[in-house]
């Protein structure tokens, strides 16, 4: 998770969540391919707003544009269907099956959308602030999720270290679930170790929910306009389409 400087990223990240949430409960709720499509491109929209330059845009989505095609291709290829398109060994495509596969795979694509606007317009520890205040999410449970998502450029680099000591000790495995067993033991052990760090200076600095802030985030009426004018849209998107 990240902030940079576009419009989307000036809004409470409660509130843009919430508007996000109820994009994709109509997402869920759309019967038909047209819905999905307008839908779509309404997080299309979003995303395009996120700040992320082109280069940037294309290396985040690529990898979601091949599981989208893999998403396709197994809904079509294994569906139902009484008209049939296309056979070939096990692989049966029907007229019904590429209707439902065009379904769900955009409908995929369009969550991958809003999540990475998500992601790409919002500070973690912002985000974190704002689910004590606007969501009431207690303390305990909103600093040990910071703890966790912070957690994860730690385990990236321990990852590589295990990795490189390995090759470096010429270590390799026949199975893939070899490599797997060691990198993630050290891992697992170093996380308990660093959990347990992290509870004692927690306590030894007297956390407790009576607490004052250095940050306090508020709701303005800029994000009750983008509140309104997102859920608008997209309901108006769902009725009209």
């Amino acid at each position: 998770m990240q902030e940079n400087v576009s419009p989307l990223a000036r809004i409470n990240p409660a509130i843009k969540l919430g508007a996000l949430v109820y994009v994709m409960v109509l997402l869920i709720a759309a019967p038909t391919l047209r819905e999905t499509m307008a839908l779509l491109a309404l997080a299309a929209v979003g995303l395009g707003c996120s700040g992320w330059s082109l280069l940037t845009l294309g290396k985040r989505v690529a990898p979601y544009l091949i599981l989208f095609l893999l998403t396709f291709w197994m809904m079509a290829a294994f569906g139902k269907g009484s008209t049939e398109v296309w056979s070939f060994g096990w692989f049966r495509v029907t007229e019904e099956s590429i209707g439902h596969a065009w379904l769900i795979a955009l409908r995929m694509l369009a969550f991958v959308f809003l999540s990475l606007t998500f992601i790409a317009t919002t500070d973690q520890t912002r985000f974190v602030m704002s689910l004590i205040h606007q969501c009431r999410l207690p303390d305990r449970l909103a600093y040990g999720f910071l703890a966790g998502i912070r957690f994860i450029p730690i385990f990236q680099q321990e990852i590589r270290t295990i990795r490189q000591a390995r090759r470096v000790r010429q270590q390799q495995s026949i199975w893939p679930w070899q490599t797997f067993f060691a990198i993630s033991l050290p891992l697992f052990t170093n996380s308990i170790i660093r959990s347990e760090q992290i509870a004692i200076a927690m306590e030894a600095r007297r956390f407790q929910a009576e607490r004052t802030y250095y940050v306090r985030p508020v709701v303005t009426q800029q994000d009750r306009l983008f509140f309104g004018l997102v859920c608008f849209g997209a309901t108006l998107l769902r009725i009209v389409v």
